[in-house]
C-alpha cells in the first residue's frame, strides 16, 4: 500500500516533493472497575500519513532568492482504499498545496541516525504477559491506608513506523507506547469521600516507578481526608516534583525552538543568558542563588514513548546542547525553520534533558515551603513564563510541621524567578524529559482557600 501511494504520486506528476509514513499499531486495552477486569479490547490498526508539496514561482517577488514558494498539504489514507479513491484524495491535497505560497524550504537528505529507540522489556513478552505485568505493578499498593483504586484503564501497543520521502529517505523503526489513567478513592462513599485522578506514560516495563506513582496517589487521597484549607501564606517558596516540575522545565525547551524564534515569540535567543538581570540582584528575594540551567535536546529516552530516531520529515536526529550554564548555545531547528533563519538544522527533536542542581531533594524539602501534589489544572505559558493553577492537594511545611492543605491557588512567573530556581541533584524520567526530581521556586503568589 505504501509503495502504491508513492507510485500514484509519481504518476500524477504534480507533486514537487512528498513524504509518506506508514504507521501500524498492535495493542491491547484493559478496563478495570476496582480490581476486576471489566472489559478488554485488542487494537490492530494501520494508517498512511501523506504530505505533498507543490513548488511555484512568485513573479511579483522583489528578490529572486525569495521568489520560489512551497505549498504543502497532509492527508490520511486508509488501508484498503482503491486506486481511484487514493487518486481523489491526492488530487484534493495537491490542489490545496498549490494554493499555498509559503517561502520555499528543503526536505532533508538521507542519513543514518545514531540514536535507536531504546530496547524495552516488553520486547520479550507477549502482549497479555506485558499487560499483566503492568497491572500487577499498578495494584501493588492498592488498599494503602484504606485508599483504593476505583477505576483503571491500561493501554499498551507496539508501533512500527516506515517513512519514505522523495529525497530518498527510506527508514523504519519500532517503539512501545504505554498509557494508563486511574482514579483513587479514600473515605466513605457519599460522606467525606475523596477522588484523585492521575495518568502515566511509559515505554518500558519498570515496575518500581509504576508502583510508586500509584502509591503516592493512594497516600495523597488518604491525606486529603485530613487536609485543611490553604491558609494565608506570604513569602513561602513553591516546591514542585515529578511531571509538574517537568512542565516547568519545558519552558526553556519550548523557547529554544527555531519555530518560536521565527514567529517572534521566543523569550530568548542564541547568545542570551537565561538568568540575566536576576539572581542575587532580584529585589525582595532572600533565597540563595539558584542553579544554572543546562539543557539538551535528545531524540530518544529510555522509558519514554515519545522518542524517535528520525523526525517526521526523515531528518536523522542526534542530541544537541541548547543551554550551558544559563547561556543559550543553539535552538532546535527543523529543516524548514533552519532554512528560514539560516541556522544549522537539527531536525525536530522531541525530548529534552535538564541537568541536576547542587542540592539533594531532601535539602530542598527541609526549608519551609508549599509543595503542590495535584492541581485542578496546571498551566505554564511558554511565551510569558506565567504558571499556576488551583490547588487540589498540597503539603505545607512550616516550622518542621508538615500539613496537607487544599483549596486556593498558586501563580507565578518564570521570568521573575530567573537565576533563583533551585534544582535537585537527583534526576527522574517523565514521558517528555529527564530532569531534576524537584525544583524550588522562591517568588510565587499563594492565594488562600476561599
Amino acid at each position: 500500500m505504501l509503495h502504491l501511494i508513492e507510485s500514484l504520486i509519481k504518476a500524477g506528476g504534480r507533486a514537487s516533493e512528498y513524504r509518506i509514513a506508514e504507521r501500524t499499531k498492535n495493542g491491547l486495552e484493559w478496563y478495570f472497575v476496582r480490581d476486576r477486569l471489566d472489559s478488554s479490547r485488542a487494537v490492530v490498526t494501520t494508517r498512511y500519513e501523506v504530505t505533498v508539496y507543490v513548488d511555484s514561482i512568485n513573479p511579483a517577488a522583489d528578490n529572486p532568492a525569495s521568489a520560489r514558494t512551497r505549498g504543502e498539504c497532509s492527508v490520511l489514507i486508509q488501508p484498503g482504499s482503491t486506486e481511484a479513491e487514493i487518486r481523489t484524495i491526492l488530487d484534493r491535497a495537491l490542489d490545496t498545496a498549490a494554493g499555498m505560497k509559503n517561502a520555499w524550504f528543503p526536505l532533508p537528505e538521507p542519513a543514518v541516525s545514531q540514536n535507536a529507540v531504546a530496547t524495552s522489556r516488553f520486547d520479550s513478552l507477549s502482549l497479555p504477559q506485558a499487560m499483566e505485568a503492568v497491572r500487577s505493578a499498578l495494584y501493588k499498593h492498592d488498599g494503602l491506608d484504606g485508599s483504593t483504586i476505583n477505576s483503571l484503564e491500561i493501554f499498551l501497543s507496539q508501533q512500527h513506523i516506515h517513512l519514505l520521502t522523495s529525497r530518498g529517505v527510506d527508514v523504519s523503526w519500532k517503539s512501545w507506547n504505554g498509557f494508563c489513567e486511574y482514579i483513587v478513592n479514600a473515605g466513605t462513599r457519599g460522606k467525606d469521600e475523596v477522588e484523585l485522578y492521575a495518568d502515566l506514560h511509559f515505554a518500558d516495563l519498570d515496575e518500581a516507578p509504576l508502583s510508586e506513582a500509584v502509591r503516592i496517589r493512594l497516600q495523597a487521597a488518604s491525606d486529603r481526608l485530613a487536609a485543611v484549607p490553604t491558609p494565608e501564606l506570604k513569602g513561602l517558596p513553591l516546591l514542585l516534583s515529578g511531571h509538574l516540575a517537568a512542565d516547568l522545565y519545558e519552558y526553556w525547551f519550548q523557547n529554544a525552538q527555531a519555530m518560536a524564534v521565527y514567529e517572534k515569540r521566543a523569550a530568548f535567543a542564541v547568545g542570551d543568558d537565561v538568568s540575566a538581570g536576576q539572581g542575587s540582584q532580584k529585589q525582595g528575594s532572600t533565597s540563595p542563588l539558584g542553579d544554572p540551567i543546562n539543557l539538551r535536546a535528545i531524540p530518544t529516552l529510555a522509558g519514554s514513548p515519545l522518542g524517535a530516531p528520525y523526525d517526521q520529515t526523515g531528518f536523522a536526529l542526534k542530541p544537541v546542547e541548547l543551554i550551558r550554564d544559563n547561556k543559550v548555545l543553539a535552538v532546535v531547528a527543523s529543516s524548514k525553520y533552519a532554512h528560514y533563519l539560516q541556522l544549522p538544522a537539527t531536525g525536530a527533536i522531541p525530548l529534552f534533558e535538564v541537568a541536576g542542581g547542587h542540592d539533594e531533594a531532601a535539602t530542598l524539602r527541609a526549608v519551609d515551603h508549599l509543595e503542590v501534589l495535584a492541581f485542578s489544572d496546571f498551566f505554564v505559558d511558554s511565551t510569558t513564563g506565567d504558571f499556576g493553577g488551583e490547588i487540589r492537594l498540597a503539603y505545607l511545611l512550616k516550622g518542621g510541621k508538615r500539613q496537607p492543605v487544599y483549596g486556593g491557588a498558586v501563580t507565578g512567573n518564570l521570568v521573575d524567578n530567573r537565576g533563583l530556581i533551585r534544582l535537585s541533584r537527583e534526576l527522574e524520567t517523565s514521558a517528555k524529559a529527564r530532569g531534576p526530581v524537584s525544583c524550588l521556586l522562591p517568588i510565587v503568589s499563594i492565594t488562600p482557600a476561599g
